[in-house]
């Protein structure tokens, strides 16, 4: 069977919403203000269904196995972000009480890949990279100039992924209690 990618569409939410989990839950959790593995994947799944989301099916793309979704990747304008994480920072404060700001992760002319995430029964077989590739012929498609990822400081194996498929250390950014590096790939 061969890896097919293609955008999401909104019925997938439910095999989309457990990879999004996995690969930020610490930030959805913080989001939420608790723990709760079920309550993380309906909010999930709310947004994912959402046209302006910036966890919208329209920002998705998703890895196929035949029928079976085993890789996600969240990627977006950069000029959308902080509208998008605007409306992010409303929907929480309504919906959870949440009354934190939250710091912008990227900028305009970034094509900005803000989660990915494999299945654990498939890793190791490069679905992580072809993610990325894709979402990289899609941002030269859509003439971007550069795609931007964070990678947790205590994740230099990710880190070394990244360097290998052409990313660069751009800065340090900090995220509530966490810091990132910011990795930049040229385009040009």
């Amino acid at each position: 069977m061969s890896l097919t990618i293609k955008k999401a569409t909104p019925n997938l939410y439910s095999a989309s919403s457990g990879l999004i989990l996995q690969a930020m839950d610490e930030l959805i959790y913080y989001y939420l203000g608790k723990e709760d593995n079920g309550e993380a994947k309906k909010f999930l799944s709310r947004e994912f269904q959402k046209e302006d989301s910036l966890y919208s099916y329209r920002n998705t793309f998703l890895a196929f196995l035949g029928d079976k979704v085993v890789g996600a990747l969240i990627a977006y304008d950069g000029a959308k972000h902080k509208d998008w994480q605007k409306k992010l920072v409303n929907t929480l404060a309504i919906d959870y009480n949440f009354n934190n700001t939250l710091t912008p992760e990227t900028q305009a002319g970034h094509f900005y890949l803000d989660a990915i995430s494999v299945d654990p029964d498939y890793r190791g077989q490069k679905i992580g990279s072809k993610l990325i590739k894709y979402a990289e012929s899609y941002a030269r498609d859509y003439s971007f100039k550069h795609l931007g990822l964070l990678v947790d400081l205590a994740n230099p194996k990710a880190k070394r992924l990244y360097e290998r498929l052409g990313f660069e250390l751009d800065h340090l950014l900090q995220l509530g209690e966490h810091e990132y590096y910011y990795l930049k790939k040229d385009l040009r």
